[in-house]
């Protein structure tokens, strides 16, 4: 399991790529999450919550800090979906 990224090392771009997920591929991502969590325990309660911490680096031809904006705030209407 890679937390940050692909090592420099392995990286490959006929293996590896990179895109932005929308809005829907998310909330269909958390329903399916849901589902799991649902089926192995019924009566679970969950909250999600949306991480404060900044990207620190992007693949994506903008800067870091308009594309965690966009990552935030992808996430959150998944959320609120």
């Amino acid at each position: 399991v890679l937390w940050r990224a692909v090592p420099a090392s392995a990286y490959s771009s006929k293996t590896h790529g990179f895109r932005v997920a929308s809005v829907a591929e998310n909330v269909d991502n958390l329903h399916a999450v849901l589902r799991l969590i649902w089926r192995a325990q019924p009566r679970a309660s969950v909250v999600l919550t949306l991480s404060p911490i900044p990207l620190t680096a992007t693949f994506r031809g903008v800067a870091c800090v308009t594309a965690n904006a966009v990552s935030k705030a992808v996430l959150r209407a998944a959320i609120d979906e």
